[in-house]
């Protein structure tokens, strides 16, 4: 596929996805949708390796009391862990520009330490928390549910109120600094 088409195809599922939300706003429904959401990306490393992120969320509005999702993903490098959470979306990110993708992804669900299922942990050592921790698939994929996602963030930010969410992946601990896995699909809650 044409990198002009990708960026049509990104730029499209964005444009939808806020639509949705404007839409589900609007109307005041008291029922969330299982809208989907999608990201992708392509990385080259510092050796000269190259990976086409995908990363797919099969419910993208949730009810305002919380809810669950179905995350996958492809193409990842399975010699790098990543985490992948739910987060406050940094104020100088634009979803779906990674040239915009300058800042760690914070104010997330403790998920990791809580252990109640909002986030996890994929790689490939045999490091890591039972039941958060998973490896990696071929291909680079996974296939797991993020549950427990909220609103209410543990900084005291809300999603949709004072702060946009999104399900994101990043490197994990071993590559905190390193940008290049960051991937970000909103996630909204019908109030």
């Amino acid at each position: 596929m044409r990198t002009s088409t990708k960026k049509l195809l990104r730029r499209g599922m964005i444009v939808t996805s806020a639509g949705l939300a404007l839409l589900l706003a609007q109307t005041g429904t008291a029922a969330a949708c299982p809208a989907p959401g999608f990201a992708q990306r392509t990385v080259t490393t510092a050796e000269g390796s190259t990976f086409h992120l995908s990363l797919f969320a099969r419910s993208t509005v949730l009810p305002a009391s919380g809810g669950q999702t179905v995350v996958k993903g492809v193409g990842y490098n399975t010699a790098q862990g990543i985490f992948l959470e739910f987060c406050a979306i940094p104020s100088t990110v634009t979803v779906g520009d990674p040239t915009t993708y300058t800042a760690l992804p914070t104010f997330c669900l403790p998920g990791h330490a809580t252990k109640d299922g909002s986030s996890r942990r994929i790689t490939n050592t045999a490091t890591g928390t039972p039941g958060i921790t998973i490896p990696y698939g071929p291909g680079g994929s996974f296939h797991t549910t993020l549950d427990n996602l909220r609103p209410q963030l543990p900084s005291g930010d809300i999603c949709d109120v004072t702060v946009q969410c999104a399900v994101i992946t990043r490197g994990d601990f071993t590559a905190t600094k390193d940008r290049s896995y960051d991937q970000y699909i909103p996630v909204h809650f019908v109030r």
